[in-house]
């Protein structure tokens, strides 16, 4: 019975016989988009020896957990009757450079779509997943195969502008969030390019007729300095003309899209902010500051992407042989185009930024992308657009929905969008300032307030791991989003990257060094020790909740140059009451990794002890070290500790500097007794201490 069961569900999804049909024409089956009904009788069908499809239309060439070690083997017959062997048949014939000896097979699923996972048995991370829709008569659909997109194939073409054009149009009409609020702003300097090639030429913003509008450029400067920079100079000569053979690549076709776009003005930073100037830097301290009125109010922010400066140009084209037309599939009357599509890189997913292009891989950049409303972002492979409202993409994988973590950008504007609190009369009176749309919440205050917090943490850690050329900017580079954050946090101080309201959480930050990523600390002041912007290199904040403060802030203050908040800093101090124990802090090597460790006599359960910066570079040693109690967990109760030694020897005062933060034992109930032993250790030798830290 099970055999004739199986023999009639394979006569019902195979290919049907007939005359011999083209190579490339997979004809299915007459009751094909009826057949994912039978779903309860498929499991009574033999697979197919060669993919291991069982069937069923709905699992055509997908997988949701591959079983281990299975593979399609593919020993090509002459007559295909299985259509999931046919259409990776397709694939196959399409890719004449692949030694099928070499690479390995699998089924997969993208996205609760179908795919095949191409592995090469002798480099590891050369997987390639191949993703397969159709395109059709409209309204039309077949089971098991998806509709898809595809991508332009160069982002200079008319496709590729329509398709650039279209989601500003969607913007436009339907999210009010990303339109400009309040008093229209315009950046000191603009570059004028309504005119021709020998018509660019840079303009101050009294000479742009109300109304202007502005396209501004994110770029990589790398390590070539263009020729067409600003300098005190040469500004004038700016003024009358820009040589267009003096603007490199990217920024000549960011003016060429700008004037498709019908924009007569572009902002970029190298020639609208004057540069070199050894002596003193007027105009860039300024200017900086400005960054985010200059990228919110921009019409639209270009990204460079894959640029890794300003020589590769905006434009690319898509490597040949990544999107291919495998055939045409026939149902009946109709017929559909039949493509298969390499998966593209998600560049805007903020847990793969370690594998994307360039401009996200900048710490600068980051700022510009988070703040601008709308900013299209020109890839290697396509177009991406992100705006507070939503991410789409050319080839339709990488937008804003259920398959794809929210943005990082999306989690911080919407609690800015939500806050109730900012629609106070108090905002800020800056005649420039742009004023955020709010939309009122019924959420309750102090959870919104939590993630708030929370969203702020993330957006420092993620930025922490980026690169700057020069680590004095580590402040001053994500100025703009702490500025847009305060917007919302208005009754609150911000201090050198950390918030007055949630002071002491903000303060559980550890230095995250890796083999990979030694970043040695500077020998300019970046910030005081206590701030996550002293340490050099990235900094984790994912292991601080749920955690609650146990510490009393008597006073917190910094200074900053030109007295800008958001900028640079000069120097900043929190005194801070609470109980502290004294210990000795040790160091060894160990196999010439560093480990270090919390001594105290009375002290008999080990410790994660971070440590920000190394107190002994390049060998053992021991120091007294103070563990000041910040917070406490709130799963298994137990101190959190910041580690302060002594600063150098001051006239009528004693100051400290952080080392580093002790980390209570693990959170798995069989580490609740080394957790009760540190508690109670911690409460019987500590005492009421104040402490200056600098």
């Amino acid at each position: 019975m099970a055999s004739l069961a199986s023999d009639f569900l394979n006569y019902l999804s195979q290919i049907p016989d007939g005359p011999k049909d083209p190579e490339n024409l997979v004809v299915l089956p007459k009751h094909w988009n009826r057949l994912s009904n039978l779903k309860f009788f498929w499991n009574q069908r033999e697979p197919c020896s060669q993919c291991g499809w069982n069937g069923n239309p709905e699992e055509l060439l997908r997988v949701s957990i591959p079983e281990e070690g299975r593979r399609v083997v593919f020993p090509r017959a002459d007559k295909l009757h299985c259509v999931c062997c046919k259409i990776i048949d397709r694939l196959i014939q399409k890719q004449h450079n692949v030694d099928m000896d070499r690479w390995t097979m699998s089924l997969w699923i993208n996205q609760d779509k179908p795919c095949l996972r191409m592995e090469d048995s002798l480099f590891e991370e050369d997987d390639i997943e191949w993703n397969f829709f159709v395109l059709g008569p409209k309204g039309k659909s077949l089971s098991g195969i998806p509709r898809g997109f595809l991508v332009s194939g160069d982002t200079s073409s008319d496709i590729a502008y329509e398709w650039a054009q279209r989601q500003l149009s969607i913007c436009d009409r339907f999210h009010p969030r990303c339109k400009p609020r309040g008093v229209p702003f315009l950046p000191t300097r603009l570059i004028s390019i309504a005119g021709g090639n020998d018509e660019v030429k840079l303009i101050d913003n009294f000479d742009v007729p109300p109304g202007g509008r502005y396209v501004a450029l994110s770029h990589c400067w790398g390590k070539k300095m263009p020729a067409c920079i600003t300098t005190r100079e040469n500004i004038l000569d700016q003024k009358r003309n820009i040589p267009w053979d003096s603007l490199p690549k990217s920024f000549q076709e960011s003016i060429v899209f700008t004037r498709r776009l019908g924009v007569g003005y572009i902002w970029i930073d190298s020639i609208c902010i004057i540069q070199q100037e050894p002596e003193d830097w007027a105009d860039w301290l300024r200017e900086a500051p400005l960054m985010f009125y200059v990228y919110q109010n921009a019409f639209l922010t270009l990204g460079a992407s894959h640029a890794e400066d300003s020589s590769k140009g905006l434009f690319s084209s898509l490597e040949p042989g990544r999107q291919l037309q495998l055939g045409t599939i026939r149902h009946g009357d109709e017929t559909f185009q039949l493509y298969a599509q390499q998966s593209f890189a998600d560049t805007t997913n903020l847990f793969l930024y370690h594998r994307s292009e360039p401009l996200f891989k900048r710490a600068w950049t980051f700022q510009e992308r988070i703040v601008s409303p709308r900013i299209l972002y020109f890839t290697k492979d396509e177009l991406i657009w992100e705006c507070y409202s939503t991410t789409t993409c050319e080839c339709g994988f990488h937008g804003h929905g259920r398959y794809n973590p929210t943005s990082l950008k999306i989690q911080h504007i919407s609690n800015v969008l939500n806050d109730t609190s900012a629609l106070s009369d108090g905002l800020d009176p800056i005649k420039y300032l742009t004023h955020l749309p709010f939309t009122r919440t019924r959420e309750k205050k102090g959870v919104q307030s939590v993630e708030l917090e929370k969203t702020w943490r993330r957006l420092v850690q993620f930025y922490s791991d980026l690169q700057l050329t020069n680590e004095t900017d580590r402040l001053l580079a994500i100025g703009a989003i702490a500025e847009q954050t305060q917007i919302l946090r208005q009754s609150q101080t911000y201090l050198a990257g950390i918030w007055s309201a949630s002071l002491a959480l903000d303060l559980l930050w550890v230095s995250r060094r890796t083999a990979g990523n030694q970043r040695q600390p500077s020998e300019s002041y970046i910030a005081p020790t206590w701030s996550w912007a002293s340490a050099p290199g990235p900094v984790d904040y994912s292991w601080t909740s749920p955690t609650k403060s146990n510490v009393e802030v008597l006073k917190a203050s910094c200074k900053y140059y030109n007295d800008n908040q958001f900028g640079k800093a000069k120097e900043g101090r929190l005194v801070l009451r609470g109980q502290a124990v004294t210990c000795t802090l040790f160091k060894s090597l160990q196999d010439s990794s560093p480990s270090y460790r919390i001594g105290h006599p009375d002290l008999t359960t080990d410790v994660e002890v971070s440590v920000d910066r190394d107190p002994f570079p390049g060998t053992d040693g021991v120091i007294t070290v103070s563990l000041l109690r910040i917070a406490d967990t709130c799963d298994f109760p137990t101190p959190i500790n910041m580690i302060l030694k002594k600063d150098r020897p001051r006239p009528k005062e004693t100051l400290h500097v952080r080392v580093g933060l002790v980390l209570p034992p693990g959170t798995r109930i069989q580490d609740q007794e080394d957790r009760r032993k540190y508690k109670e250790w911690f409460d019987g030798c500590s005492e009421s201490r104040t402490y200056t830290v600098i």
